[in-house]
């Protein structure tokens, strides 16, 4: 359950807290989203910075799911102004494993990553950051909901799509894999 927060009673140190608590997963979020670290973390400093200004006039109970919120019109927002190209580079992902684990299980896990994030990357916009915000930050319905600004039935037809879509991409790029 996400931690309620009143700002109005805090003090500018408070700030440091929630940029604390959130700037990894916002971040991670928007890494996935764009596929690219530079326009991750420039999106990453402007969503903390429009947090920053903009922190007295919040008003919800939900600061992460207004943080997320931030992150998702500006990634909204730079798509359509640059519409930018991903390409075929794979961004660095944290594997579940760690180095010291057997050789062969580390590296089959930094390559189903990558294969995760390139049926990601083919997904819509819209499929790729609901599952996104479910699935691996694991937001409720509600904070989804809130962050894209649609209702929560809305949200769970998306997911359900996204996720069909998700497993028919992966699929395929299995099949390709082993042909």
């Amino acid at each position: 359950m996400e931690q309620k927060d009143n700002f109005k009673e805090k003090h500018p140190d408070d700030f440091k807290d929630l940029y604390d608590r959130f700037v990894k997963k916002v971040n991670d979020y928007l890494l996935r989203m764009s596929g690219d670290p530079l326009v991750a973390e420039e999106l990453t400093q402007e969503t903390f910075y429009r947090a920053f200004t903009n922190l007295r006039s919040f008003k919800g109970d939900k600061v992460g799911a207004w943080l997320f919120r931030i992150a998702h019109n500006l990634y909204i927002d730079e798509y359509r102004h640059r519409k930018r190209f991903v390409g075929d580079e794979m961004i660095d992902i944290q594997p579940a494993l760690s180095p010291g684990d057997l050789p062969e299980k580390y590296l089959e896990s930094v390559e189903t990553q990558k294969r995760v994030q390139q049926v990601l990357q083919q997904l819509p916009d819209n499929y790729r950051s609901i599952l996104l915000l479910r699935d691996h930050l694991g937001l409720s319905y509600d904070d989804i909901a809130e962050t894209i600004g649609k209702s929560d039935s809305t949200v769970k037809v998306a997911l359900f799509r996204a996720r069909t879509r998700f497993r028919e991409l992966y699929q395929a790029l299995e099949q390709k894999r082993r042909e």
